[in-house]
């Protein structure tokens, strides 16, 4: 026993400090070893991730590994300890735990690990979305003697996400005899049997079973029966099978079709029927062995009735007329060529000799009284064309009809009135025009066909040139300063206010 504690006990020791100072060179934490016993421990040199380059497409991920060199030249894993960051997410994230990385957007990130005060990156590059496979639908679809079915195609892509590719697969039909597909993918039913439908888009390849039913085409029928179209008019038939067990099908993309009397009327094998000349021709449609016909009437063209002008009657020799007031600078250049008349007015404008200014009288009244028949007229006018809202009519043209807004119109820049005829401008709120803005009048249009109807206050900017009769139902208008209305009238129930104007009637 005294030989176990002055000898062994020591070496037993020695021998556990041994251990311990072993494992500590093997072990130590992350960031180096602690020297225990003299012995130098070994510490973190660098930090690499891998793989250094790396490409996806979008919604395809990408793991990258953190490796950890130390200083006696061990290596070790250290990706669930690093802290991971990607430099662009909008191209691509990563886990910040784990290093996996997902691709959002083409595009490159540096996708970098930080550890032990070491920090290493490497480059994701980002590719559009890879095509995964495609699918054919419907599957195994019923399609009998005569009668067409569409099939579409749809791509489904890394990102998740699914197109509809059907105008750019490839179709074969494998047993055309029984039905046939065209470059669409719109399948046609021959004869009894089955056909494997292969369709094929971008190196991925799909199929479907079109099966055409043993049943037999008893009947076609053409409808509409009777129909009638303007020469140059379109109508559209269509054509439906009727078979051996009562189903029917819809066969007007399979079936052929004719027209009995091409002078008067064709038709394409959409089953669109056009008018050449007046006169009849049957339509017919033939599919399965069997034929159906319609009868199909063409007519003249018929002429839109002329839109008549709107009569100013005892108001069409003044160029400025208002109810109760005419406001005109002192001074200024206000030229009116033609009648004025108002029972009021601070200044009288200037007249072109022959014209006479009338501030009472039956002339005066009489002139009140049809222009109020002569605004009536115009709003008893079937309109052409109706808006909801207001509109600027500012670079755009218009042809002759009634046009009626419930807002207000306005005009920005020029407005062209286009063509021989009637225009009638209406609306339930007011009319203005901005600075230097132009009505203008091309191929026979012309100022006396054409007139406004505001219910509200009129308002023309400065140094507009404005054509037309303004007839004011009840509210004031304003020309503004140096607004020229060639041809046009400015006729109201209201008041009138002018600033050096030249308007000519």
């Amino acid at each position: 026993m005294n030989l176990f504690k002055r000898y062994l006990h020591p070496l037993l020791v020695a021998a556990g400090l041994l251990a311990m100072a072993a494992l500590a060179g093997c072990g130590g934490g992350d960031q180096g070893r602690d020297p225990i016993l003299g012995l130098p421990g070994a510490t973190l040199s660098s930090l690499a991730v891998t793989p250094a380059t790396a490409t996806v497409a979008i919604g395809a991920g990408q793991q990258f590994t953190a490796i950890a060199t130390y200083s006696d030249g061990s290596a070790q894993d250290v990706s669930a300890k690093a802290a991971w960051t990607s430099a662009t997410p909008a191209s691509a994230t990563v886990n910040a735990a784990t290093g996996m990385s997902s691709g959002i957007a083409a595009g490159t990130s540096n996708i970098a690990a930080a550890f032990g005060g070491k920090n290493a990156s490497a480059v994701l590059t980002v590719t559009p979305a890879t095509l995964l496979a495609i699918a054919v639908m419907p599957q195994n679809p019923v399609v009998p003697v005569a009668a067409t079915r569409q099939l579409a195609v749809l791509a489904t892509y890394s990102d998740g996400s699914s197109v509809n590719v059907t105008a750019s697969s490839s179709f074969v039909s494998v047993t055309p005899a029984s039905a046939t597909v065209a470059s669409g993918g719109m399948v046609t039913g021959l004869a009894a049997g089955s056909s494997v439908m292969n369709v094929s888009f971008n190196g991925k390849t799909a199929s479907t079973t079109v099966t055409v039913p043993a049943l037999t085409l008893v009947s076609i029928a053409v409808t509409p029966a009777t129909a009638s179209i303007a020469v140059g008019a379109q109508q559209q038939f269509v054509a439906t099978a009727t078979y051996s067990d009562s189903s029917k099908a819809i066969v007007t993309a399979g079936a052929s079709w004719t027209s009995g009397t091409v002078a008067n009327a064709t038709v394409v094998n959409t089953g669109v029927a056009t008018g050449v000349a007046t006169g009849t021709s049957n339509i017919t449609a033939t599919a399965g062995g069997q034929s159906g016909s319609a009868l199909l009437t063409v007519t003249a063209v018929a002429i839109p009735p002329v839109l008549n002008p709107i009569i100013l009657g005892r108001a069409a020799p003044f160029g400025v007329l208002a109810g109760t007031s005419i406001t005109n600078n002192s001074g200024g250049t206000t030229l009116i060529t033609g009648d004025v008349g108002a029972p009021s007015q601070t200044t009288d404008p200037t007249q072109a000799a022959g014209f006479t200014n009338y501030k009472s009288g039956a002339i005066l009244a009489g002139a009140m009284t049809d222009l109020q028949a002569a605004i009536t007229d115009g709003n008893s006018r079937t309109c052409d064309v109706s808006f909801a809202g207001g509109i600027d009519l500012g670079g755009q043209t218009f042809g002759p009809g009634v046009y009626c807004y419930a807002g207000a119109i306005s005009i920005t820049g020029t407005l062209t009135l286009n063509g021989p005829g009637v225009y009638i401008f209406r609306t339930a709120l007011t009319l203005d025009s901005t600075v230097n803005s132009i009505v203008a009048l091309n191929n026979g249009a012309t100022a006396d066909n054409v007139s406004w109807l505001p219910v509200g206050p009129t308002t023309l900017a400065a140094n507009s040139v404005f054509k037309g009769n303004i007839l004011g139902q009840s509210a004031a208008i304003t020309v503004g300063d140096n607004t020229t209305l060639l041809n046009g009238r400015v006729l109201t129930a209201a008041a009138v206010t002018l600033r050096n104007n030249q308007i000519t009637k």
